[in-house]
């Protein structure tokens, strides 16, 4: 947005392993895509300093960070009891004298105890000079990280890696020490950046990326379409980074030049403006009860269908197609009246995936069903879920459905069912080619895309459907070389993560506005009106 500075908290550069070939790592790929993102700085750290030996990881660092005065230096440290690196006051010395205020910590992957014992004099140092400490909460516990957090209240902890499942681990923590900061490049929970500001205050939130591995363009997004107020989204998007690293001065803005090849979609999304000038349709969502917060193994707050129209209505979603998630999950026909009555509540805005269980319905049952939640309430997507049901998505009893579905043109939301899937996937699309299947999360990683993308070319009602939580930097323009856009599907899964990541990811790939129009609704529209 005008007038704001970016800052990114958490970037990795260099060379690593095992990387599937078209992860991008150099750094003048980062610098590129923050300058077609608007992200006017990063703090970085090297890979090598994390998967080979600190001290020379942060060496090689130092070359890279100087092709650019927008990069800002993290150094990876560890507590010198095996002598890799300086006692920590000495450590921190040579940090001050390079410029470096921030340091990462590796304590599982180094294999060391994150502790007093081990730490307390690195940590100490560190604290002494009001060094910015991430570290990713996958490589210590969360009582480890309270812990350290008391005995050190003067040190500024930066959480990173955090995930939407684990808020009920993460509260209590935050709630303890004041001195604890959260990013949000994985953590992308359902109106994330609201609840946290409310509870929290806007100073502990720092806006981070994790590029090269994720889409800078979801985590600004997150920042941009955020309901903030103007002072606090500055201080997430780079304010609270520039105080916390001591910044002396602030990248430079772009030229107006660098934003001149923007189509007219990106544009809007970097202003944070909802997208009312083209069609907008998830296809891949979920909703709760209404008034529900909390869906057994994770908080899903504000997911109803009040609150998840406000929030689509927000960013420029016209119509998203929902199964409950009760409805996955636990109850399929309790799921399908849910849906039933958001779809009654808000005709022109829900469509409804209808989830049958064969485990609980004789055959009979089963094609009775079958009639009530298409024939009688209009339901027009099928959402067989392995995960919960384990039955095959090619076995016979799902014959009936896939037959109606076929005789009606529906259209049919696939999630991966484990080595079995695509050849699953292939069958059934072979035997019944008037229903369109959509395979889930065909975004998640390039392995999975790629193996997915000969399906979605030799079958015409096979689509790829993008959504999910990494966001992965790159891979939905590859999508669309290898199959084209008229092949790909914007979805979000939410309210399981907020709809707001995955929109910026879409709009940030380097694709055409027609492009993106296809995938963004122009696609899914076409899907629904073959529906009979």
């Amino acid at each position: 947005m005008d007038g704001i500075i970016y800052l990114d908290c958490l970037a990795g550069i260099g060379r690593s392993g095992p990387k599937d070939e078209l992860v991008a790592w150099r750094t003048e790929t980062l610098l590129d895509e923050m300058e077609h993102c608007g992200i006017h700085g990063a703090l970085v750290y090297h890979n090598v300093a994390r998967e080979y030996d600190p001290a020379y990881g942060n060496r090689m660092l130092a070359a890279e960070v100087a092709k650019s005065p927008r990069l800002v230096s993290c150094w990876v440290v560890m507590p010198h009891v095996t002598d890799d690196m300086p006692p920590g006051g000495q450590l921190v010395g040579q940090m001050l004298a390079s410029g470096v205020r921030a340091a990462r910590m590796y304590p599982k992957l180094h294999t060391y105890a994150f502790d007093e014992a081990t730490c307390g004099e690195l940590l100490d140092a560190l604290e002494r000079e009001d060094i910015l400490l991430s570290i990713d909460v996958g490589q210590t516990s969360f009582d480890e990280l309270a812990a350290v957090a008391v005995r050190h209240r003067g040190l500024p902890i930066l959480m990173t890696g955090c995930v939407w499942t684990q808020t009920r681990l993460i509260y209590p923590v935050m709630d303890r020490c004041p001195n604890i900061h959260i990013e949000f490049s994985t953590f992308q929970a359902n109106y994330a950046m609201e609840r946290f500001t409310a509870r929290y205050g806007a100073q502990r939130l720092l806006f981070g990326t994790d590029a090269l591995l994720k889409s800078p363009g979801a985590a600004k997004a997150f920042v941009d379409y955020a309901e903030l107020a103007p002072d606090d989204r500055a201080k997430v998007a780079g304010g609270n980074l520039a105080r916390l690293l001591r910044l002396e001065r602030l990248p430079e803005e772009y030229s107006a030049s660098a934003s001149e090849k923007d189509g007219e979609i990106l544009r809007r999304v970097k202003q944070g403006r909802p997208l009312d000038h083209v069609t907008v349709i998830d296809s891949h969502a979920h909703m709760v009860h209404d008034g529900g917060q909390g869906v057994g193994f994770m908080p899903m707050p504000q997911g109803d269908a009040q609150d998840m129209i406000r929030r689509y209505r927000r960013i420029g979603v016209r119509r998203f197609a929902a199964s409950a998630w009760i409805g996955v999950w636990a109850d399929w026909e309790e799921g399908n009246r849910i849906i039933r009555s958001a779809m009654e509540r808000y005709p022109d805005e829900v469509i409804g995936y209808a989830t049958l269980d064969p485990n609980y319905l004789a055959p009979d049952e089963f094609e009775r069903w079958m009639h009530v939640v298409h024939d009688e309430w209009g339901f027009k997507g099928i959402k067989p879920y392995h995960p919960r049901v384990r039955v095959p998505y090619n076995s016979p009893r799902y014959d009936p459905w896939y037959a109606y579905g076929n005789d009606h043109r529906l259209f049919c939301l696939l999630h991966s069912s484990g080595g079995g899937f695509l050849k699953e996937a292939a069958d059934i699309a072979a035997r019944y080619p008037e229903v369109t299947f959509l395979l889930a999360h065909s975004g998640g990683d390039f392995p999975t895309a790629r193996e997915r993308i000969p399906l979605a070319r030799e079958r015409e009602n096979v689509y790829l459907e993008i959504t999910l939580t990494p966001v992965t930097y790159g891979v939905i323009e590859y999508m669309v070389r290898e199959v084209g856009a008229e092949k790909v599907l914007f979805g979000t899964d939410a309210p399981m993560r907020d709809p707001i990541p995955q929109l910026g990811w879409t709009c940030y790939a380097r694709l055409s506005d027609a492009e993106l129009v296809l995938i963004l609704g122009a696609n899914m529209e076409r899907i629904l009106a073959r529906c009979r």
